[in-house]
Order: structure tokens, then sequence, then C-alpha cells
């Protein structure tokens, strides 16, 4: 059996490398020598000149593209003409993925596809808008949720229909990526995120009366839904022992127990 040096090319340009005439170590250098040039090399096809990506490449791929973001874009979100946009915060924190503002009702097809671009999934609609709001909404690729505050405030809605739109709206505000809307982005959305404040486990601090007038009842109303709150709607929004105790010593204060 004949043994052959193997020149090889590096940056010292040097023959070191010695290899074997037989059957076995010429089957390894075909393998090497195709399997290098078609990583390197034009393919023969016109068809063939991309190369493909291998499964786990390809997944990692799809997952990436497919994924919501991490964070809304501020800067979209700020630039848009919209009136009293703020990211919404509570007292240790600032959620980067919910954002408070004048309602996008009359707001033009681009500042919606700018709201969809941004990462914003859901948006809330706090006033007695209709159902022309929410086919704008939703045409538009984005989760339309009706949360009326006004409807809460003068008895609109019962104490059922109460408690299951403010469940929803708690469960929408915990997975992020929503903006709330309102008629000029103040008032109402005050209230709404009084309610987050005091039913949301996820939120982290204390709980106050942001804007006098509109939100003096709301105190009243949030003990009422939570007085007809079954231990099922605790536990479907995630409550613990723990934050029951501390719901009971925000509401009492807010009533001023």
């Amino acid at each position: 059996m004949k043994v052959l040096p193997i020149h090889t090319f590096n940056k010292q340009n040097f023959t070191g490398i010695i290899g074997y005439d037989d059957s076995v170590s010429q089957n390894r250098r075909k393998y090497i020598r195709e399997h290098y040039e078609n990583e390197i090399m034009p393919y023969q096809s016109i068809y063939e000149k991309e190369p493909r990506l291998d499964e786990y490449k390809l997944k990692q791929l799809i997952a990436f593209f497919a994924a919501k973001p991490k964070k809304v874009d501020s800067e979209t979100i700020y630039g848009l003409p919209l009136s009293n946009v703020h990211r919404i915060s509570d007292s240790r924190r600032y959620s980067p993925n919910i954002y408070r503002g004048s309602t996008l009702y009359d707001a033009p097809e681009w500042v919606m596809q700018k709201i969809k671009d941004a990462g914003i999934k859901t948006v809330i609609n706090l006033a007695d808008y209709g159902d022309s709001y929410k086919n704008k909404i939703e045409q538009n690729g984005l989760e339309y949720m009706d949360f009326n505050i006004s409807g809460m405030r003068y008895s609109f809605w019962d104490d059922d229909t109460k408690k299951d739109k403010l469940i929803a709206f708690i469960k929408a505000m915990q997975k992020e990526y929503v903006y709330l809307g309102c008629e000029f982005g103040t008032y109402k959305t005050d209230a709404a995120i009084m309610f987050n404040n005091l039913f949301n486990p996820k939120v982290k601090g204390y709980c106050k009366i942001y804007s006098p007038g509109m939100v003096d009842d709301i105190p009243q109303i949030a003990d009422e839904i939570y007085l007809n709150m079954t231990e099922e709607d605790k536990k479907e929004l995630g409550w613990t022992p723990e934050f029951e105790q501390e719901f009971n010593e925000k509401i009492e204060r807010l009533l001023g127990f």
C-alpha cells in the first residue's frame, strides 16, 4: 500500500498531511472533495443557485418571523397624530407593551397600519363607538375589545355583564401589546387603568384616583364587581390569597375605610 503526501494549503503554504492509498482513504477524500465543492462552487443547475436551509435553521427562521415583538416600538406610537399617548405604568415598572391615548375611530388607514406594525395586537375601546369601529379595527388586522367605561358607570350593564367585561379586559391587559383608547385619551383611560391596577395580579404597586370627577365612583363599582366574583373568576385571572389581601387593602383605602 502506497503512502501518499496530501498537499494542503494554508497561510504558510506547506505540505504536511500523510494519507493512505487504500479504498477507505480514497472514499473519504472523494466524500470531502464532493461536499467541499458543493459548498463553495456554483451549482450546475440554474434552479439550485441558492443553498437550502437545513430543517433546524428553517424552523428557527419561521419561529423568528412568527413571534410577536418583545417590545412595542414606542417611537412609532409617539410619532402618530394621536392625543395624550402615554405608556402604561404602575408604581414599580413601565410596561413596554401597553399604551393609552385618543381613539383610533377617526384615524386614517395608514395610522392603523402603523399601530399594527409597531407591535400592538389589541385595541380596547373605552367609549361608546359601535360596530363600525369594531369592523375598522378588525379589517386592519387587529383584535378589538369593547370595554365601555361609561356603560359601567351609568349602569347600562347588569352585574354579570360588568364582571364578564372586566375579566375579559384584565385578561387582555395581562397578554399586553394593547392600545387603550377613548375620545381624548384622558378620563376613561384613567378609569381603565384603575380597574387594571385593582384587579390585575401582575400589576405591582398601589392604586390611586388619577382624575377626580370621572372616576370618583370607580372604587364603588369595583367593590360591587368583586362581591360578584366567584373563585373560578379569581383563578382565571391568577389571583392568590396574598393578592386578595392586597386587593382588599387597596379597595378599602379607596373607599375611605
